[in-house]
């Protein structure tokens, strides 16, 4: 990378994705081990982010296996928003329960719900900040059928009601 020219196409984004994942991961638990881990993870996105301007492409001997998931966490980011039995996905995929969550964990930062309610979250700040929909129709769409749970979960998560959320961050 050039200072002349920082911004690079990127060829493997989805490694990308999971490096950006796990920064939400750590940057939300705002602990001084968690802002530790958030500053090794900036490294790593600029780290891989100049390998891959510069073409390189080997793989590192630890990845274990982490290309050959993605396609998994991916999916489960699809259907972030429904209901999903995590046994039944974790078969559909060809994987134990336990190694689900070993992995999800390993390139996410989270456990497989951790990571589902968190896509969930993100997606009900984007509806807040840009509609005018109500609490509870956003609560629905993002898979929550109880917008009093919905609006606990979203205050103990984001130190703000869904409310104070939208009246902060209102895109004008």
């Amino acid at each position: 990378m050039i200072e002349a020219a920082p911004v690079v196409p990127l060829r493997d984004l989805g490694e990308m994705q999971r490096l950006f994942d796990r920064l939400h991961a750590e940057l939300s638990q705002d602990s001084v081990l968690s802002r530790s881990e958030a500053a090794a993870t900036v490294h790593q996105i600029v780290v891989r982010a100049a390998r891959q301007a510069a073409g390189w492409s080997g793989r590192e001997p630890d990845r274990q296996g982490a290309a050959d998931f993605q396609h998994v966490i991916d999916e489960l980011r699809k259907r972030a928003v429904g209901q999903i039995d995590l046994d039944a996905f974790a078969a559909e995929f060809g994987v134990s329960p336990a190694t689900l969550r070993r992995k999800a964990a390993r390139l996410t930062g989270m456990s497989p719900k951790a990571f589902q309610l968190r896509i969930r979250l993100d997606l009900a700040k984007q509806m807040l900040a840009a509609s005018d929909s109500p609490i509870e129709s956003i609560a629905a769409a993002v898979g929550f059928h109880d917008a009093f749970y919905f609006s606990r979960l979203f205050r103990d998560r984001e130190n703000c009601s869904p409310s104070e959320f939208r009246g902060r961050h209102r895109r004008k």
